[in-house]
Order: structure tokens, then sequence, then C-alpha cells
């Protein structure tokens, strides 16, 4: 349901900056449907919403060297909305200096789906060699466009074909630089993840419910964990839902902060 402007937005307190940060194998252009949605909630406020591939945080190095960039550039007025493998960096983030609200959505907490860490442990170990060959836009994009791929990340199939998989994860892997970088930070995912324990901001955990590959029960989990964290499901979404609700995550963001 489309609730436009609406009194949600009209009570919330400003100044807002929205920060969507999108993790391997999406790039930034993951959040253009919900950037869109929450500059139409925002407009009251003239709040400003931004689209950010955690890999330009990183630098070449991994989750911790994204988390300690980010944390340079955060402030009280900022809430950081971090999906996928960009999780780790913003909890790293958020360790270091508070946000007006940490957003965390279907993605690592406290384990690796044995996917996931497969392709981390290969990154790892291969190095300038995986990046040169698995992640060359080829085999890549292939593997993700294809029925194993991220066809099983949304509710429907065809939302993941070739073009759009190529529109959302293509400029990762577009340059020798990129796929060096993205193998880096997949490599670093190996290493072990942030405790999410120690987290000590305002939490919000919109999560897909029907995820594989980060399940719903993570989102359970920290929120018994971490003091003031409040979980919103997304019935039947998955790892895609950005892509294929955004309106589902944009609203559930600006319904929180209507609250603040």
């Amino acid at each position: 349901m489309d609730h436009g402007h609406g009194p949600a937005a009209a009570r919330m307190s400003g100044p807002v900056r929205v920060r969507l940060l999108s993790g391997p194998p999406f790039g930034a252009e993951l959040f253009g449907k919900v950037a869109a949605r929450l500059e139409e909630r925002l407009a009251p406020l003239q709040g400003a919403v931004s689209c950010e591939d955690v890999l330009d945080s990183a630098g070449g190095g991994g989750w911790r060297e994204a988390g300690d960039a980010l944390a340079r550039t955060l402030d009280a007025d900022t809430v950081l909305v971090a999906h996928g493998l960009a999780v780790p960096a913003a909890v790293h983030a958020a360790m270091q200096v508070a946000p007006r609200r940490l957003v965390l959505t279907n993605g690592p907490t406290t384990w690796l789906h044995p996917v996931v860490r497969a392709v981390a442990e290969g990154a790892r170990a291969g190095g300038i060699v995986f990046a040169e060959t698995a992640l060359r836009p080829a085999p890549w994009l292939g593997w993700l466009a294809s029925s194993v791929g991220l066809r099983r990340a949304v509710v429907n199939p065809y939302v993941m074909d070739r073009d759009t998989v190529a529109a959302l994860c293509g400029p990762q892997v577009a340059t020798s630089a990129g796929r060096r970088a993205l193998a880096a930070y997949l490599g670093s995912l190996a290493g072990g993840l942030p405790d999410t324990r120690s987290l000590r901001v305002p939490v919000l955990l919109v999560w897909g419910d029907d995820d594989r590959l980060h399940p719903a029960r993570e989102a359970t989990a920290l929120e018994a964990t971490v003091s003031g964290a409040r979980h919103v499901a997304i019935p039947g979404g998955r790892w895609g839902h950005p892509e294929e609700r955004p309106w589902a995550l944009a609203d559930a963001i600006t319904a929180r902060l209507a609250g603040d």
C-alpha cells in the first residue's frame, strides 16, 4: 500500500541522511528503487538519500577496512542501511561511531551460508587468480543469472533476468581493479564476522523471512541479544527484496523513523 508522505513523514524530526549500503554481488544500483521511494517519503524533511557500494569504502580491503572508512563519515544524523554482505562492515562502523539508526537487512550476522563461505574461501585462497578467472564478467554474471544463482534470491525468478543481473552486479566486475577489490572483500568474510553482541546503537532488522542464505532466525537471534533491536519481517521476502519489493524496505525505515 502506498502511504505517500502522510502523517508518518510529518512526525519525523529532521534532518536525516539515509545511506544505503550494498554488498557483493550487488553494486549500489541495487538500491535505486528503494532510494526513489525514500526520497518521496522524506521530501517534507528535505532528507538526503545516497546509494553506496561497500567496495568503494573498502578501498581494496575487507569488511574491517570498509567499516573503518564508514565510521569516519558517520554522525548522529545518519541512518545507515546495510544489505547482504555489507552488513559486517556496517556493524563494524556502528561499533565505533553511533549513527542515528543502524538498519540491517538480510545479511550475515553470526554465520555464513555454506555457498557464501565456499565463495569466500575461494576468494581468500585464490587471490588475483580467483579475481581474474571466476570473477570475470562472463562466468560470474552467467552464474548469478542462472537457476542456481540469484533467481533463487527472489520470489519471481524472472525478476533476475540476465539484463537485471548485469545492471545490478556488472559494475563490480567490469574492470580488473573492481574484480580484485571484490575478491579481497569476499576473502575477508572467510576470516570471521564482527561480534554483533557488542552493538550499542538503535538497530532495526528488516528481514525477508523466506531467505535461505540469511534465514530469519539470524534477525530473531540478534533481536534477542542486542538491547533495543527491533525486527520487522518482510513476509515472503528473499535476499533480493530491495529490487523485488523496494517499497517494503523503504516504508519500514520511514515508519521506524516516525517513532524517533
